[in-house]
């Protein structure tokens, strides 16, 4: 049974054995056109390969990295910093960019506030400990 008229009648012939099995609103669907028929081989969907996961870059910062560094050296407290970071309004992304420009390590699952703070301390924490001890 290779000619392609009696292979198009046995095709036809199952389908409409299988579309008389449909309940009633799957068969309006069908004839509405909101559904379709999908041809699938007979073992089974192929399992599609995943496809690789796609980081987003992080959105731009809001200042440049470099006047935002600039600004934490003036900084005197860990406060004055902290504060400074919350006013720029940074997401995790963006904060989490910020601590790897400025060189602050950081676990990758971190809060924003554990990042601000490791970026303050990595910072202006370290001057700020090193000028009280000089001070003694």
């Amino acid at each position: 049974m290779t000619d392609p008229a009696d292979l198009a009648h046995l095709v036809l012939v199952r389908v409409a054995a299988f579309v008389k099995t449909l309940p009633p609103d799957q068969l309006a669907d069908l004839a509405a056109g909101e559904a379709k028929l999908e041809l699938v081989p007979k073992g089974g969907r192929v399992a599609r390969t995943p496809r690789p996961a796609t980081r987003a870059a992080a959105p731009a910062l809001s200042r440049p990295v470099s006047e935002i560094q600039d600004m934490l050296s003036q900084l005197e407290t860990r406060q004055a910093a902290t504060q400074y970071l919350n006013d720029l309004k940074l997401t995790v992304p963006q904060i989490k960019e910020l601590a790897k420009t400025l060189g602050v390590a950081a676990p990758a699952k971190s809060t924003k506030a554990a990042l601000t703070t490791a970026i303050v301390d990595a910072t202006v924490g370290r001057r700020a400990d090193s000028l009280a001890l000089s001070a003694r």
